[in-house]
């Protein structure tokens, strides 16, 4: 473990790479852009009133992007406040009079600010995950659960999948064993057609290790993530919220009552790598039509959380790590019967809810051809663009989908 002098010297390591990452902020405003030059190639965050000075800046740049539309936000923004995040960071970690466990929450705090509304520097793309895993060396009180969650996955038992594609009148989606690259090429990719891959992710340690809730503290407890809080993001009262993954296990993950937390659709493995060293990018994501990098991301929660139909424009394989999910999906020629809404910002999300569907409200369902499915821990589904598909988990749950062009 190492002493907290070191850390200050490790994490003030990076200054010369970040000094050569100044001019991507080029186009910030001259005052701004000033104060960040001078605190990094200055020793000036040997001072403790910088802190002060600092979170200034980081103020500032908080409303710069709280105005207009997130997606809007120019780059050299983002990148002055990963800049300003890590002087933060080193100013706090030199400084702070907290005891050594509330010193490192509130560093990893920092750090995952900077993470979720900065954006990575050219010359230093991890700068904050590195100073994450500087961090990790120091060991912290971490408050485990006392659940054992694997037991209760073993005794979860469920139908028959073709019993329930009966009872919805929907198609049973195929499932084969571990294909070659040629047959999964050729028979799904450019037949865009979905099918279940069984016995593809069995060396993954994530199928072992995340059963265990406690695992997700121990590795991660402190970090903050992004959370959506609601039935479905198409709900009136959804929002979200920012959370700890220690508190979101302890209030959600086993929640009966009250409103559903899922951590959806996040990119968790490029803010906290560690995990990523539990699953490995399938081969079948070779099969792209550009050379930009698989998004990876995260699905987990408690039982009853719901992703409503809709369609994505990449291709998906979604595994399933943790508990069983059930899902629906629609050939892209079906569209029109599934009543898409209108608003621009929903357009590929469907009004019907296909487990319960109102035929008085949308007669046109009748005419659509459902394909069903339950997928359960170390099987991929593939799901090919633009086909509508409607997720609700059964258990506890967590997967992992692989988006590619």
């Amino acid at each position: 473990m190492l002493a907290l002098r070191e850390i200050c010297y490790k994490l003030e390591e990076y200054k010369t790479n970040v000094a050569t990452a100044l001019p991507e902020i080029e186009d910030l405003d001259p005052a701004t852009k000033s104060l960040l030059h001078r605190y990094i190639n200055s020793t000036e965050s040997t001072d403790p009133s910088s802190t002060i000075r600092i979170q200034a800046i980081l103020d500032y740049m908080y409303e710069k992007i709280n105005i207009g539309n997130w997606k809007e936000v120019k780059l050299f923004i983002r990148k002055a406040i990963t800049i300003a995040t890590y002087l933060k960071l080193l100013a706090h970690v030199r400084f702070s009079d907290e005891d050594t466990d509330t010193m490192i929450k509130q560093a990893y705090k920092i750090i995952d600010f900077g993470i979720l509304f900065g954006c990575p520097l050219d010359k230093q793309p991890r700068l904050l995950q590195n100073c994450a895993t500087i961090l990790n060396t120091v060991n912290i009180q971490k408050n485990i659960i006392l659940k054992d969650t694997t037991s209760k996955e073993k005794n979860n038992a469920t139908s028959d999948t073709s019993i329930e594609a009966d009872k919805f009148n929907a198609i049973q989606i195929e499932t084969i064993d571990c294909p070659s690259m040629e047959h999964f090429y050729k028979n799904y990719i450019l037949a865009e057609k979905p099918v279940i891959l069984d016995n593809c992710i069995n060396h993954w340690p994530a199928l072992e290790k995340w059963k265990d809730q406690n695992y997700f503290i121990k590795l991660a407890g402190p970090r903050t993530v992004s959370i959506e809080i609601g039935s479905k993001y198409t709900d009136k009262d959804w929002t979200q919220r920012l959370i700890t993954i220690d508190e979101f296990v302890k209030q959600y993950i086993y929640q009966t009552e009250g409103p559903t937390g899922y951590l959806a659709q996040y990119q968790l493995f490029d803010q906290i790598p560690e995990l990523k060293n539990d699953i490995t990018e399938p081969e079948y994501c070779c099969f792209s039509d550009s050379n930009e990098p698989v998004d990876v991301m995260a699905w987990y929660g408690p039982k009853g959380t719901v992703s409503p139909l809709h369609h994505d424009p990449k291709k998906n394989l979604l595994t399933q790590v943790v508990g069983e999910k059930q899902l629906f999906l629609f050939a892209p020629a079906d569209s029109e019967y599934l009543y898409p809404h209108e608003h621009e910002l929903l357009n590929n999300t469907a009004q019907v809810d296909p487990r319960q569907p109102d035929l008085d409200k949308y007669p046109k369902y009748k005419s659509s051809k459902p394909y069903y499915c339950r997928l359960k821990p170390g099987q991929m589904l593939y799901i090919p663009p633009k086909w509508w598909h409607f997720v609700e988990s059964l258990s506890i749950s967590f997967s992992v989908s692989f988006w590619w062009e």
